[in-house]
Parts: C-alpha cells; sequence; structure tokens
C-alpha cells in the first residue's frame, strides 16, 4: 500500500500526533474526525453570526472582511480532536433534548423531510409530510431560522415552544467554559486536595443560577430578531443547561427587552452600508492598527 503524504496547513501537528498514538485505532479515529473538520463546513460566510456578533471581540471589520470575500480566514478553520469531540456532545445534547420535545408534541419549527427534501414549518410535531405524505420517521427536526436579510444577519435558535411563546436554546457546561467567561466564579470553587487544587463540582453547581453572559446576550438578538423579522412572537427563551461532569441538568428563563440588541443591530446596520459602497470600516476595538480579528484577513492575502 501506498504510503499516504500529509500536506502542511491547519492541524498539521495535531494530525501527525494521531499518527504517533500508541493505539493505532485511537489514532485512526482521531485522524478521521480531523480530516472531516478540514472540509468545508458548509456554514453560511454570506451573513452575520449572531453567535459571533454578541462576543466581547466582535470586530467590525473582520466581519466586513468575511462577508465581502465570503470566506473564513484560516486561523478560524484550524481545531484539535478535543475541540471536535466537544462539538460532538453538544450535539448529542441537542438531539436528547429536542427529541424529547418532539415526543411530547412540544417542539415547533422548521421539519425536514428526508424523502423529498422538503422543508416547512410546524408548530408541533407533525404525523407526515404534508408535500410527499411520507412518515413521521422520515422527518427530522430542522430548529427555527432566524434570518434579518436587510441586515446580513442569520442564524437558528435550537427550538421554539408555541405554547410557551420562547425560543428554547440548549447548553453544556463544562469548566472549560467557566474558565472562559466567568474565571472569578470558577475560582470561587477550587479547593486545595491532595490532588492539588481542584473545584468542589457540587458547590459549583448548587451555586450556578443563570445563564453564561454571551449565552444572554445571543438569545436576547434571537428575540429580536424573533419579534422584528420573523414574525415569531418570543416572550422569553427557556434555558436547558447539562452539566457536564455530573449530568445534572438546570433550566433558566431570560425575558426579553430588546434594548440588549439595539447596538448590535445598529452595527449590522452600519457594515451593510459599507459593503453598499465597498468602504471598509474603521475596526472598533484598535482603529487603523486594527485587532487579531481582522488582521487575520490581511495575512491570508500575504
Amino acid at each position: 500500500m501506498a504510503s499516504r503524504v500529509v500536506k502542511g496547513g491547519p492541524g498539521l501537528t495535531e494530525y501527525l500526533n494521531a499518527a504517533k498514538s500508541a493505539e493505532p485505532l485511537f489514532g485512526d479515529i482521531q485522524k478521521h474526525v480531523l480530516d472531516r473538520a478540514a472540509q468545508p463546513s458548509g456554514r453560511r460566510q454570506d451573513v452575520l453570526h449572531p453567535s459571533e456578533m454578541v462576543k466581547t471581540d466582535w470586530c467590525h471589520l473582520a466581519a466586513w472582511h468575511r462577508l465581502r470575500l465570503q470566506v473564513e480566514p484560516a486561523e478560524k478553520r484550524r481545531t484539535t480532536f478535543t475541540r471536535e469531540n466537544i462539538f460532538e456532545e453538544g450535539h448529542h445534547t441537542h438531539s436528547k433534548w429536542q427529541r424529547w420535545l418532539t415526543d411530547m408534541g412540544r417542539l415547533a419549527g422548521d421539519w425536514h423531510c428526508l424523502s423529498c427534501n422538503k422543508v416547512f414549518w410546524d408548530d408541533q410535531t407533525p404525523a407526515c409530510c404534508p408535500y410527499c405524505s411520507a412518515s413521521r420517521r422520515c422527518i427530522e427536526y430542522a430548529e427555527v431560522p432566524l434570518n434579518a436579510d436587510p441586515l446580513r444577519i442569520g442564524g437558528k435558535a435550537d427550538g421554539y415552544s408555541s405554547v410557551d411563546t420562547a425560543l428554547i436554546e440548549i447548553k453544556t457546561l463544562g469548566l472549560g467554559s467557566l474558565r472562559f467567561e466567568r474565571p472569578e466564579f470558577l475560582e470561587r470553587y477550587v479547593v486545595d486536595t491532595d490532588h492539588g487544587r481542584v473545584p468542589d463540582m457540587t458547590r459549583l453547581w448548587r451555586d450556578f443560577r443563570r445563564p453564561l453572559p454571551t449565552a444572554v446576550r445571543q438569545v436576547q438578538l434571537y428575540m429580536y430578531l424573533a419579534n422584528h423579522f420573523e414574525e415569531l412572537p418570543a416572550e422569553k427563551t427557556i434555558f436547558f443547561y447539562d452539566f457536564k461532569p455530573t449530568q445534572e441538568t438546570k433550566c433558566f428563563t431570560v425575558t426579553y427587552d430588546e434594548a440588549f440588541s439595539e447596538p448590535l443591530i445598529e452595527a449590522a446596520a452600519s457594515i451593510v452600508d459599507c459593503l453598499q459602497t465597498d468602504t471598509p470600516p474603521f475596526c472598533n476595538h484598535n482603529g487603523r492598527s486594527g485587532c487579531p480579528s481582522c488582521l487575520e484577513f490581511k495575512e491570508d492575502d500575504r
């Protein structure tokens, strides 16, 4: 069998480390996952994603570059096996909650017929496809589209409950999320043990009483899009949080307040105006000098 040639590029170090695994099957699985992750994801590059807009480091100039070129900078495409494993676990958690809500007939949104490939909206679990009459087993949930075409914003919520007039968001909480978003909260529960300093998971989860800040900003933007552009009444968002270390669950409710999203809507409108005139905006973090996000596009052009 001819030896495989691995070319340089994003993820090469991770890929080569997988090849050195003591167990060949484990190494092959890691390489398979990294190969798959290197393929085009299908994630739209012609819209502003709410998940990016709500981050504190969101750069207007980087967003302008991406919309104009419709590509991601190379740095954003780099990944690791651990990161892909985290994403996969998140997908499984989403599927679990959506399946339970589907079984209850409490999940509204888009549905995709695997038989005729049509997508249609239904306020509850459909008994069959309205286009080809395929049975329920041929239909999969396709979540809740939330788009503002004039502002080039496009996203999806995890679910919608017509009974509750509420969007649904499904989240997993791990130590990595807390280290990134609420390090001061995590540090409060670190204790000294014979094995070093570790978090007290029981107390930490007991005192976790609200969604993470980025998640709150994201659902506020989702609700703005639902109410103003999708004619979908959303008075609140219901969160389901799974705690990774113990598999315990909590539920939170966030009430709609459109004042949260107005600055983001104004920023999106400004970026669209700049696209129409082919005039790059200033970096909103570092002016003419640029920040790491927008400078990535310049590096890709070299």
